[in-house]
């Protein structure tokens, strides 16, 4: 077909189609395990036959790729008649490749298939094809064994659920690196993709989360996979299947209500599918029989937990009953899988995330997880502590307000708006940012009814929503101002002068000081050093967004840290700074990094960051001063 891209294009196309924001080359790499030239290559074949349909992509710097909304409808068109006429032959593929598309075509119907039907289907002789599934038994080393009729066709012949293993084996390999139901839909073989929609793919995976999250389920990311591949599988089989008498009505249990919700109706709702999904259960770390573990010994570790948790912390800063449900749920399926040897797969991401921005929280589980370890004899691995601290995180008291629904607002929608959200974030967890827009969307928007308030960097007339109107940075009144707001509503018009001068969300103006540039600087260099000393105070405050809740900072905090930076950038530059810290500075810099671990986190990778840009080395007495800044202690 004239201008028909190739698969690997189409599916370049899809990507760009179904993402809300810009995807850059290497997210291509990663989708699909390509080099960046070959990537570069496609993108620019791609345009050049897109633009042929009057299709866009269009590229926006340093973000990456894109279709405007506007034609995605006709891009999805497009794609549907291309993929239409797009059918390849088994010799299009990978010898490996052409056993699985077999594997998938046989897999999917539920009675026979002529030769004829499958010869068209592929485009390969009869002779070829007979050669073909003779290969693909020997491939499949025995688990796949074919039913041939001469008058009837082919059909799979096998254990149903080894047939299944093999299916989600195929599938778990294709998912991995992807996180969403569109992504797991798109990835799909296509003779699997006619047989499930989109949709449903996405309601197994919300059906999942949602019964992992009332049974207190973890699971690792491969775990996860390997059960929505096989909730996929089996949705595709089971119209295929005879069915036999249907489970009780009682759905006391996981897996008993699991199997309830990922069936229509009752079907699929009988014995053999329950032993089946508990085995694969089982195989993933998920311990579903009733748990026949020491309830003695699951109450002297909570106990022990909770002894040491309140030496550790003051008790009123957790809701003790709550953490103590938490650690009862986790602990017996934790034991369970401990009888089985089964541990924790390690995943990058959360524990990246934990332990640099909820390090606090992973420091005291480490010794909580001491007196798990103590009780039960044996160690507990890196993502034991991890859920630890996560629990410790859910169960904190500042995370149990009412959380309101808040929109920002700034002149573009952009700029600091960024820098703002995650500000609030750490100074208000009780607060849920649904979005950052402009004065013009927020004054186009018509459905409003989901968001509280809106946080304003700008003075803002009639609008929809209650308005509180702060500084680009969050600073201590702008803090001072939100909380009176939470406190006291719309009531705050109403309050005494002074405090409605305090908390006043309405037209206060921001003070923003600039310096004229030197005369006799050349405007090249002096271009280049304003532009690197304003990309770092904005890492700077970046950063500073990172600190735990409990440290708040100051108007006087925030300022005396850029200024304080701002004189010593040219003491770093020139080297004049003192190579050894005084024995004063050195106790004063281990004495943070023991008391404030956290703070200690983020501001290292801060000083790393600065290190790196300017090529400087920053000494322990300058790292102190910035710690004096941010910690006022009584």
């Amino acid at each position: 077909m004239e201008h028909t891209p190739k698969p690997r294009q189409m599916e370049i196309l899809r990507q760009l189609m179904i993402s809300n924001v810009p995807l850059d080359v290497g997210f291509f790499m990663t989708k699909l395990q390509k080099s960046d030239r070959t990537v570069r290559y496609d993108i620019h074949e791609l345009k050049e036959i897109c633009a042929k349909y009057q299709i866009e992509i269009g590229y926006i710097t340093k973000k990456g790729y894109y279709i405007p909304s506007a034609q995605k409808t006709e891009c999805a068109a497009l794609l549907i008649h291309w993929e239409a006429g797009s059918k390849e032959s088994l010799f299009d593929e990978e010898e490996e490749k052409r056993y699985w598309k077999l594997f998938f075509c046989l897999f999917v119907q539920k009675g026979y298939i002529t030769a004829e039907k499958l010869s068209d289907t592929y485009f390969v002789s009869r002779s070829t094809l007979g050669r073909l599934l003779v290969r693909m038994e020997e491939f499949f080393e025995g688990d796949v064994q074919l039913d041939a009729k001469k008058a009837l066709g082919y059909r799979l012949r096998g254990e149903e659920l080894t047939l299944r293993r093999l299916a989600v084996r195929f599938l778990t390999s294709r998912f991995k690196g992807s996180y969403t139901a569109d992504d797991w839909y798109l990835l799909l073989p296509e003779e699997l993709k006619s047989r499930i929609q989109l949709n449903e793919v996405r309601e197994l995976s919300q059906t999942i989360r949602r019964m992992n999250g009332k049974y207190n389920i973890w699971i690792s990311n491969t775990a996860y996979l390997n059960l929505i591949g096989y909730c996929v599988v089996r949705r595709v089989r089971l119209p295929l299947l005879e069915q036999t008498e249907t489970v009780s009505e009682r759905e006391d249990t996981y897996i008993q209500e699991l199997l309830k919700e990922l069936s229509i109706g009752n079907l699929g709702r009988n014995e053999q599918e329950l032993d089946w999904l508990s085995a694969i259960l089982s195989e993933n770390g998920i311990y579903v029989e009733k748990y026949q573990v020491n309830e003695a010994l699951i109450s002297r570790v909570i106990n022990r937990i909770l002894d040491c948790l309140c030496r550790e912390r003051k008790p009123e800063e957790f809701d003790l009953e709550s953490l103590s449900q938490d650690l009862y749920e986790h602990l017996k399926n934790y034991l369970a899988m401990s009888r089985q040897d089964q541990q924790e797969e390690e995943n990058e991401y959360v524990l990246k995330e934990i332990t640099e921005y909820y390090y606090s929280y992973y420091q005291l589980a480490r010794k909580l997880g001491n007196q798990i370890e103590e009780e039960i004899g044996q160690s507990l691995g890196v993502m034991e502590i991890c859920y630890l601290a996560v629990y410790l995180y859910k169960n904190s008291i500042f995370t149990e307000n009412g959380r309101k629904n808040v929109m920002v607002v700034c002149a573009t929608g952009k700029g600091l708006s960024h820098f703002l959200t995650l500000r609030i974030k750490h100074v208000f967890p009780e607060l849920n940012v649904v979005g950052q827009i402009s004065p013009y969307q927020l004054s186009k928007a018509s459905d409003l009814k989901n968001v509280d308030f809106a946080i304003s960097t700008i003075p803002l007339e009639n609008s929809v929503v209650p308005v509180i109107k702060i500084s680009g940075v969050l600073l201590e009144d702008d803090i001072k101002r939100i909380r009176n707001f939470l406190k006291y509503g719309k009531l705050v018009d109403e309050l005494p002068m002074k405090q409605k001068n305090e908390a006043s969300f309405l037209s206060r103006e921001d003070s923003v000081f600039a310096e004229e540039a030197q005369d006799g600087v050349p405007d090249e260099n002096l271009a280049q050093a304003a532009g690197t000393m304003s990309r770092l105070i904005l890492s700077l405050l970046e950063y500073t967004a990172k600190m735990p809740p409990q440290i708040h900072m100051s108007q006087d905090t925030m300022l005396g840290l850029v200024i304080h930076m701002s004189m010593a950038v040219p003491r770093w530059l020139s080297g004049n700074v003192q190579e050894e810290a005084s024995r004063d500075y050195q106790r004063e810099y281990e004495r943070f990094r023991t008391s404030y671990p956290d703070v200690f986190q983020v501001m290292g990778k801060f000083f790393s960051l600065v290190e790196k840009t300017l090529k400087v080395r920053i000494p322990i007495s300058e790292r102190t001063a910035f710690f004096l800044y941010i910690i006022e202690e009584e």
